[in-house]
């Protein structure tokens, strides 16, 4: 059926209500409803991309990349210039706090033990200090007289020591006669000139201030590093993160237990090279026996070259006895040195340090070869530091990879 024309399907797939109750609204609504949807063009923003601007942007962030690199690089290494040229130029000041930092580890456990029987830790430093001035004055108080009395002997004998060069006879003329040892010394002397006296004598007088000077610096750092250490490791342990400070604690406490093992070790060492000296002298009937095992007792705590320059003093005294009981003396001192480096010294630094025989050698020869006698009496305690942290750090983390 129709009605005015229109046909009822158009009238039931018309869903818009055209009927006399439908409202404008209702019949707009209904329009926009039907009408074909169209895609969103999203956000106003830059036109797409072509080929050439991402060709730009490729070329522009690594150039700007490049730039930041080059110059965070320079600052880096303009930055590690000046810190290496500051460290050379303080480099002495610095081996001096080490030498004093040493000697404070290895007296600490003393300064400790009088704290842990009551006495007040400035006091127990006092005491320590003085009883270590103490032994070095009367060490040089035995050793000085002798050697003033020796050099006043060989001054009256320079008469005799010439004629006996000059006579054939006897055996160190003969030693002249084959080496010309008179011809080479006066012609050393001739050759010096009035200014190489003078100028020898200003060298050596410069040299023994500046080791004073230098003795006396490393002593005084001592007494303050020791009066305040336990400051100087809270200090130092801040500076590790809370969460690993308890690990850093441990192992710091366990490394300067070994470097006062060392300076203990070093002691025994030294104390057997005197006695072994003093037994020795007294054997073959050499004088002053007393006053020269101090001085190789105390010449020994020099790593390398201490028990060298005490046995060719002692050699050298042993001269004036006569050839042989000298050329024992040389002997004695040569199979002691053996001894010393390659037995004892590995051994109770096995017992003090816990370093192994082997890390000890190689320690002292690599230490002697780049800071010489200060290298190599650091070379033990740092050896015994780099063990440690291998042990306790490295290799577990290294297991547990």
């Amino acid at each position: 059926m129709t009605t005015s024309g229109v046909d009822d399907s158009d009238l039931i797939d018309d869903p818009r209500p055209t009927g006399p109750d439908s409202t404008m609204a209702e019949q707009t609504a209904a329009a926009e409803a039907a009408r074909p949807a169209r895609p969103d063009p999203g956000p106003a923003g830059p036109a797409p991309a072509g080929p050439g601007r991402e060709a730009a942007g490729a070329r522009a962030w690594p150039a700007r990349r490049i730039f930041w690199a080059a110059f965070t690089a320079a600052i880096a290494v303009a930055l590690a210039y000046l810190t290496l040229r500051t460290l050379a130029d303080v480099a002495s000041e610095l081996v001096l706090i080490i030498l004093a930092l040493v000697f404070a580890f290895g007296l600490d456990p003393v300064v400790s033990w009088l704290v842990r029987h009551g006495m007040r830790r400035v006091l127990a430093v006092a005491v320590v200090t003085l009883g270590f001035l103490l032994i070095v004055i009367g060490t040089f108080a035995a050793i000085i007289p002798p050697i003033v009395t020796q050099v006043g002997q060989f001054i009256d004998a320079i008469p005799s020591i010439s004629h006996q060069l000059q006579d054939k006879s006897t055996w160190i003329g003969r030693l002249n006669d084959h080496y010309h040892l008179l011809d080479s010394v006066r012609s050393k002397l001739s050759a010096g000139g009035g200014g190489l006296p003078v100028g020898g004598i200003l060298g050596v007088g410069a040299a023994i201030f500046g080791t004073f000077a230098s003795v006396v610096t490393v002593v005084v750092l001592t007494v303050y590093f020791l009066a305040n250490l336990p400051m100087i490791r809270r200090a130092a342990y801040r500076f590790v993160p809370a969460s690993r400070r308890e690990r850093v604690v441990l192992l710091g406490d366990e490394i300067t237990a070994r470097i006062g093992g060392y300076v203990l070790g070093n002691v025994i060492t030294s104390v057997v090279a005197g006695v072994g000296t003093l037994v020795f002298l007294e054997v073959v009937r050499v004088p002053y026996a007393v006053a020269l095992g101090l001085l190789v007792a105390v010449l020994d705590l020099i790593p390398v070259v201490g028990s060298t320059i005490g046995g060719a003093l002692v050699t050298l005294v042993a001269l004036t006895v006569s050839l042989p009981v000298a050329l024992a003396s040389l002997v004695f001192y040569i199979l002691y040195r053996l001894l010393e480096d390659y037995l004892l010294m590995p051994r109770v630094m096995d017992r003090a340090v816990n370093v192994p025989p082997v890390l000890t050698i190689v320690a002292l020869l690599i230490g002697g070869s780049l800071l010489g006698i200060v290298g190599a009496f650091l070379a033990i305690p740092a050896a015994a530091a780099v063990e440690l942290i291998v042990t306790e750090v490295a290799w577990p983390k290294i297991e547990g990879a």
